[in-house]
């Protein structure tokens, strides 16, 4: 029975509700000391946003970033996986700015250093390392051909690190399709 209820639901809600998967490249910055320590490294981003109202809507994204060090003999980079979830403006809030929305929300960033000499295994980032944070995030919906969106996001994220907060910025352009 309650699977007949939940399938009910995810049916409804597939045809209630605005849906958009989209796929994101772009470059991603690192800010405060880190910036000394990471070179600006590409990433791709995958995106699932639903529009739960007029005034709002919901989105889950991954990211994934090769980070390129600057001056470490150690490590030949670090793998970057980050986890977003969040909510953000809709596109029917505001009939003159249909195309920006704004959002915020929670972040959990995994880290593992690539280990280039032995001298790598005396390092936490031979390690797995994972941190919770938050970012905000602008979408600009610059182009919609029938069901295909297309644009730009920019994200902040602050992650809360030891002994000292993490920041960064990511810019990218994303394809989606609404179904």
């Amino acid at each position: 029975m309650n699977a007949r209820i939940a399938l009910c639901i995810g049916i409804f809600a597939l045809n209630s509700f605005s849906q958009i998967l989209s796929v994101e490249s772009g470059a991603q910055q690192f800010l405060g000391d880190l910036n000394s320590e990471i070179k600006i490294s590409p990433y791709i981003n995958g995106t699932f946003e639903i529009d739960i109202s007029k005034i709002y809507g919901m989105y889950l994204s991954a990211t994934y970033s090769f980070l390129n060090l600057k001056d470490n003999n150690d490590f030949e980079g670090l793998h970057q996986f980050l986890g977003r979830a969040g909510v953000e403006t809709s596109k029917e809030l505001c009939k003159f700015c249909e195309f920006v929305s704004l959002g915020t929300g929670i972040s959990l960033a995994f880290v593992r250093g690539k280990s280039a000499n032995s001298n790598a295994e005396n390092y936490m980032l031979s390690d797995n390392e994972s941190e919770f944070g938050w970012h905000s995030i602008l979408t600009v919906r610059a182009l919609q051909i029938e069901r295909f969106v297309f644009g730009a996001r920019f994200y902040y994220d602050r992650i809360w690190t030891i002994p000292k907060q993490s920041s960064f910025l990511n810019g990218g352009i994303f394809a989606g399709m609404q179904f």
